[in-house]
């Protein structure tokens, strides 16, 4: 699926509460919390309100009129029951909140009572009207309140109409002694803003959707797997699919949870994958969903770290908390942050981008999160533990950056793998509402084996949905429907990513760097003479031979991944993020050598000089020649090679791939005679398995 490999720039703080007239109250910012389920805190036995002692159970207004006289925060957590020491993290549950909001209640005089249940039913409508009754105690309110903003919405409201009520002292007392819900109430609200939404494809340049909407659950399993090598486009259709990847699976929500018989915590995770697979949108919406009040409650704040934003960090020595303001302003009275008793997580996402020397061995120890030193050594010291060590870090990477962190530093591993079957089906079920349409697009994605492969990335499957978004909105527009331009879209995506992400070109346009033709051309022909010998795995004397760099092709492109072993001291493997992107880079790197170089690198000589600046060999030669080498393969290995080629002669593949490579040949439309040849081989029937790709070739060619 994809998206923004980067996350929106560190939001504000939130407004600070101002003083206003009650009748010109302050809500132009709307930020309450939505409706939340936390049920009746009045009406439960249970709850809260059967604790308070028969003394306070009293009519609120005489209580009220007995003094407004301010409330003491030691008073407070005395008469709310809660401790004043260890269990500090007390503060964040619901029954402190209620009795909080209850004792501020309880000191307004009759008329500011009054004048605050009319801010309520008037200024949020929304939420109360048919709601709270206008004889509601103040029990009723701070239930009403509670069940109808959730906790953290709930102090929101009470401290601004507090202060709108002109009874600032009050407002004030709640809010030191709630301090640790106001803060992450204000936290959730800025993280809810920022990763709300998501771009599709190319950050800014694809419609920008709420997350929820788009949002399609994604296989992740408790450790680092090698990469497939079986073919899997050659394997039985009935097996496909349904096999079954090595580790366990686990909800992304759960990875700080120990599985069954695992007894050590887990502090820090590290979770590869391969580009394009989802890694910055499975972080948005664990961040959103504790926004929402869903999974992981337990942990009380959470400050997300992209390593793109930690670059752009200018100042040389920086404390902790001097680097968490930076984000979060609001965070700056975060005094609390050591004690054991909160629970912190922080999200460094994107390893691969990072800048910054990480040098895990020789940085100086730092444990107080007020030392000022340079941000590399806080966040090695942050990842080693030294750094607030009660604190959980979770760490997403490309697989190829992972060695970045040492074996010491990370307690589990967890590999994102991408969509399963049903969860293609589920993500394109989200993409197209009309049954016809979906039906249509599901029968594509199914028909072609190698397509449906290929969309486990859920990149991919936004190419896909892309290309038939425009064809249904436009049945006479010409979009890309054979297999060989999907896969020319999704080399022309990758590449413009990679100078967004790591070149810092502008989204939205088709910015290419100088070096782009040469890379594309030298790992084609890197995959074609891979494919030569049937090797999909190569070496990094490989790269080095085709002046191919590890870290543009491995960490940068997206295109190829690195093979994980259990003994690290073996040489290092690579290859393509799937088979089948080999075999297509193969067909390109054959099909501009002809017509660029007028040369067949699949075995027909060269021409003389003279003979080829008049007369070039035929394409045809080049299909005959392939053909041959297709049909002579036992195992297939050659039959996407093939249809990949002829689908690199059909115009608006070429059109695609133009503007990137500017200087390639434009091949002639393929003559009939190709097409009466590879209709009379399949009428010969000399090898089933092979004519029967032949009838995929002429489908490239949209002929058939």
């Amino acid at each position: 699926m994809s998206l923004p490999e980067g996350s929106e720039s560190p939001a504000g703080s939130m407004p600070d509460l101002q003083s206003v007239d009650v009748g010109e109250p302050n809500w132009a910012d709307g930020t309450e919390a939505p409706p939340s389920s936390y049920g009746s805190m009045k009406s439960d036995e249970n709850s809260v309100t059967s604790e308070i002692p028969e003394e306070e159970k009293e009519d609120p207004a005489a209580a009220a009129s007995s003094g407004v006289g301010l409330m003491q925060s030691s008073d407070l957590e005395e008469d709310a029951g809660m401790p004043n020491s260890a269990t500090e993290d007390a503060t964040l549950e619901l029954p402190y909140i209620f009795k909080s909001i209850q004792k501020t209640l309880n000191n307004l005089s009759e008329m500011k009572l009054l004048l605050f249940k009319m801010c309520l039913l008037k200024h949020h409508a929304e939420y109360f009207e048919g709601h709270l009754d206008k004889n509601a105690d103040i029990l009723d309110i701070v239930d009403k309140m509670l069940e109808r903003c959730g906790k953290g919405g709930a102090l929101n409201v009470t401290l601004r109409v507090l202060h709108d009520i002109k009874v600032h002292d009050l407002a004030e007392e709640l809010e030191k002694s709630c301090i640790r819900l106001r803060l992450q109430h204000d936290l959730k609200t800025c993280l809810k803003r920022r990763y709300d939404c998501i771009f599709e494809g190319i950050a800014r340049q694809g419609n920008q959707s709420f997350l929820s909407y788009v949002y399609t659950d994604m296989q992740m399993v408790s450790d680092r797997n090698a990469v497939n090598r079986e073919h899997e486009v050659r394997q039985d259709e009935t097996s496909h699919g349904n096999q079954v990847r090595q580790g366990t699976a686990i909800p992304c929500s759960d990875i700080f949870r120990c599985l069954p018989g695992q007894y050590k915590p887990v502090r820090n995770v590290l979770t590869t994958g391969i580009a394009g697979i989802g890694l910055t949108v499975c972080v948005q919406k664990y961040i959103l969903d504790w926004t929402e009040e869903k999974p992981n409650q337990d942990i009380h704040f959470i400050f997300p770290l992209p390593f793109r934003e930690l670059n752009l960090i200018k100042e040389d020595r920086i404390s902790l908390r001097d680097l968490i303001c930076i984000f979060f302003p609001d965070m700056k009275e975060m005094d609390f942050i050591e004690k054991k008793d909160c629970r912190v997580l922080f999200i460094l996402d994107g390893l691969d981008v990072c800048k910054l020397p990480l040098n895990f061995q020789e940085n100086d120890k730092v444990s107080d999160i007020e030392q000022r030193t340079t941000p590399q050594v806080l966040l090695t010291n942050l990842m080693l533990g030294n750094l607030l060590p009660s604190a959980h870090v979770w760490i997403t990477s490309r697989s190829a950056a992972a060695n970045l962190i040492p074996f010491e530093c990370v307690h589990w591993y967890t590999e994102l793998c991408g969509f399963n079957d049903d969860q293609k089906k589920a993500y394109f079920t989200q993409k197209f509402k009309d049954p016809a349409q979906l039906c249509q697009v599901l029968s594509r994605v199914t028909s072609a084996r190698s397509l449906h492969i290929m969309c486990h990335i859920p990149v991919f499957c936004w190419i896909v949905a892309t290309v038939f978004e425009r064809k249904f909105a436009d049945p006479d527009r010409t979009v890309i429907t054979t297999l060989t331009q999907f896969y020319t879209h999704y080399l022309v995506l990758q590449l413009h990513m990679k100078n967004q992400k790591y070149y810092g070109m502008k989204a939205g346009l088709q910015q290419w760097q100088d070096t782009d033709p040469e890379f594309v051309l030298k790992l084609a022909k890197l995959a074609f003479e891979q494919l030569e010998k049937d090797r999909f795995v190569f070496h990094e004397v490989d790269l080095r031979e085709y002046g191919l760099g590890f870290r543009d092709v491995v960490l940068h492109s997206g295109l190829c991944t690195e093979i994980y072993k259990q003994d690290s001291c073996q040489e290092r493997e690579f290859c393509f993020v799937h088979q089948t992107l080999q075999e297509y880079l193969a067909a390109l790197h054959v099909h501009y050598t002809f017509l660029n170089r007028h040369q067949n690198v699949l075995g027909q000589p060269l021409k003389n000089t003279i003979s080829k600046i008049f007369k070039p060999a035929p394409m045809c030669d080049l299909y005959k020649t392939a053909i041959e080498r297709a049909m002579q393969s036992g195992d297939g290995h050659l039959d996407l090679f093939l249809r990949f080629l002829f689908g690199l002669s059909e115009h608006s593949t070429q059109e695609i791939l133009r503007g990137l490579l500017k200087r390639m040949g434009v091949a002639p439309p393929v003559p009939e005679e190709m097409t009466n040849y590879i209709e009379k081989l399949r009428s010969e029937n000399s090898n089933p398995e092979r004519c029967g790709n032949l009838a995929h070739c002429l489908r490239e060619l949209q002929l058939s």
